[in-house]
């Protein structure tokens, strides 16, 4: 995988989230991930065609998803997932992958984006079979982590 890809996916999400949630994120230790792996219990999967194509898996677990859906809806509270909440996380996957694919046509790098889908649930395994998926966890400073999973074919 070409590493000059990774970057603008973790600068825009970082900086995107901090707005969305006015609270800090910060980049943990990036990891690569065998498949399939175990993902949370809440994850937005986005497909990318262009230049290059892969699939970005945002995931999180229930609560975090919750506490990000509450800011996104002005501080409404989100005790639980429901509609909803389910279509600001998958605005939330749209607005980072929508903004990144700006950053790549600014340096020349043409993508387009699928819509996101979230799906919710226990024990789920993504399978990126012969694709190396490459995880940034961006940490929330009042709890909670975001994994970006990051799985590109060049």
């Amino acid at each position: 995988m070409n590493v000059q890809y990774i970057n603008p996916f973790v600068n825009v999400s970082i900086s995107l989230l901090k707005q969305m949630i006015n609270v800090d994120v910060n980049r943990g230790q990036i990891y690569v991930k065998n498949s399939p792996f175990l993902a949370n219990n809440v994850v937005i999967i986005i497909g990318i065609a262009g230049d290059f194509r892969g699939q970005i898996f945002i995931s999180m677990n229930e609560a975090t998803a919750c506490k990000i859906a509450s800011a996104m809806m002005f501080g409404m509270e989100v005790p639980a997932l429901d509609e909803m909440s389910k279509s600001a996380i998958a605005e939330m996957g749209n607005m980072i992958l929508g903004n990144v694919s700006t950053e790549f046509y600014n340096t020349g790098v043409r993508i387009d984006i699928t819509p996101p889908t979230v799906l919710v649930g226990q024990d789920m395994n993504i399978s990126t079979k012969g694709v190396q998926t490459v995880c940034i966890p961006l940490e929330i400073a009042t709890g909670g982590v975001v994994d970006l999973d990051i799985a590109i074919m060049d």
